[in-house]
């Protein structure tokens, strides 16, 4: 009697406690599956056979296996040649610059057939970009508001591929211009992210081939042209100054549209060092 209660409670115990994951299936499938790109999940465990001597139970389950699940991509239009279906759905996606490099970038799924890999956003002031050249380097930010991706990741970006850079802008009057550059690579911190850039056609005129050759310089990194002061701190920002810019993008945020060389700014657009409302750039391989 004692014998069939205990097999009577595990019945119950498998009736009441619904399926189970069989631990020896488990451990086997993550060991198979490791360093895969391959998901899997337990669906059905079920009785098959019970004998009461030496309670004896069969149990059957069932795992799905996906091998569906998309590739580990470059860029966002890596992810977009991946996958098709992910045309016209702009969002933040995961991207491997380098192999054992994971970062989040915002992809544009949507401008001129996607594809783009947002290297900078910026939409308020909530972010501030006066930062350091550790902070430049490493990225900061939120991929879905305002973000700088990292001077690391946009070298890897454009070390290999040449690359072309969509610069978006937007007035507080609401007005919004673009430009576009064929050229467009930064080299490794060796370089100090030396700029390569060239190639300009758009309708905001081009302030930034003015920049091209130049070393990045930050707060606390001084590498422009200007004798006995930093363009970094003097304009409240991070770039490629030269002595000193016709771009200002990581300059400071004003909330309202005013003339301030200090504030986000691109110099041939409509009123020189016009204080702007929002920036984007992004990058894509130049051959698509």
């Amino acid at each position: 009697m004692r014998a069939l209660g205990i097999y009577v409670t595990l019945i119950l115990f498998m009736f009441c406690y619904g399926l189970q994951k069989h631990p020896d299936i488990q451990d086997m499938l993550e060991k198979f599956l490791k360093n895969k790109k391959i998901s899997w999940k337990h669906t059905n465990s079920s009785l098959i056979s019970s004998k009461l001597v030496k309670l004896k139970v069969d149990i059957l389950s069932s795992y799905e296996v996906d091998t569906n699940k998309e590739k580990k991509s470059v860029d966002c239009s890596e992810i977009l040649r991946n996958n098709p279906s992910r045309s016209n759905k702009d969002g933040v996606y995961e991207i491997y610059p380098a192999k054992s490099m994971k970062t989040y970038a915002f992809c544009d799924m949507t401008t001129n057939g996607g594809g783009w890999t947002v290297i900078q956003n910026r939409m308020d002031k909530s972010t501030g970009f006066y930062r350091t050249w550790k902070e430049y380097k490493a990225g900061f930010g939120s991929p879905s508001q305002n973000y700088w991706i990292g001077n690391d990741v946009i070298h890897l970006l454009t070390k290999n591929k040449p690359q072309r850079l969509r610069v978006e802008l937007q007035r507080f009057s609401g007005e919004t211009g673009y430009g576009e550059y064929s050229t467009f690579a930064v080299g490794n911190e060796t370089s100090k992210y030396r700029l390569n850039i060239s190639g300009f056609k758009g309708n905001i005129g081009d302030s930034l081939v003015y920049h091209s050759g130049m070393k990045f310089s930050t707060s606390d990194q001084d590498n422009d042209k200007r004798s006995g002061s930093s363009c970094s701190q003097v304009y409240h920002g991070a770039w490629w100054y030269k002595n000193c810019h016709e771009s200002n993008l990581n300059g400071k945020y004003i909330t309202t549209s005013t003339i301030d060389s200090q504030s986000i700014t691109w110099y041939h657009w409509k009123t020189k060092y016009e204080s702007l409302k929002t920036t984007r750039m992004m990058i894509r391989p130049a051959n698509i």
